[in-house]
């Protein structure tokens, strides 16, 4: 789990600072990363907008990986109860980035006059949602199971050997 979380960090740089995707109108082109989009937005007075695209593209992916790194990092012990809060909170808000680029480019297609590209960051990011979602896969029973409950209702004894 751990290397999968290094890796899904590793391509969480370039997923947010590359090019996303590139837009084509009337023989213009534009490019511009997660983090320059969301700039684009607070200078063009869409404070509320950069927000959610800052919070649910930015943020919460970084805190999961942040509490993925620190859970698959961990020797012994049961994992702190606010560590698997933070897991199961940014698993609800995960796909909200991928609905916000779908309704940004449902926005701006306007038939022939706009053309949308994928850009170089797109396979960043995929590999880092493939990355982090694998990984979230191993720490899952984790945060189902509460992540405290005594060794023995896991099939093993007071003193750790196996049932």
């Amino acid at each position: 789990m751990l290397a999968l979380v290094v890796a899904s960090l590793a391509l969480y740089v370039p997923a947010v600072t590359l090019p996303v995707m590139t837009l084509s109108r009337l023989g213009h082109e534009t490019s511009t990363s997660i983090l320059g989009g969301i700039d684009a937005l607070w200078q063009d007075g869409h404070w509320a907008l950069a927000v959610v695209v800052g919070v649910c593209s930015v943020i919460v992916p970084l805190g999961k990986l942040v509490a993925l790194l620190v859970l698959s990092s961990r020797r012994s012990g049961p994992p702190p109860r606010s560590l698997l809060a933070v897991l199961e909170l940014t698993g609800r808000w995960g796909m909200l980035d991928v609905l916000l680029v779908a309704a940004l480019v449902a926005a701006v297609k306007l038939g022939e006059l706009v053309q949308i590209e994928p850009a170089p960051a797109i396979l960043a990011f995929a590999g880092c949602v493939a990355a982090s979602i694998v990984a979230t896969g191993f720490a899952a029973p984790l945060v189902h199971d509460g992540g405290d409950e005594p060794p023995t209702s896991r099939g093993s004894t007071s003193d750790g050997a196996p049932a």
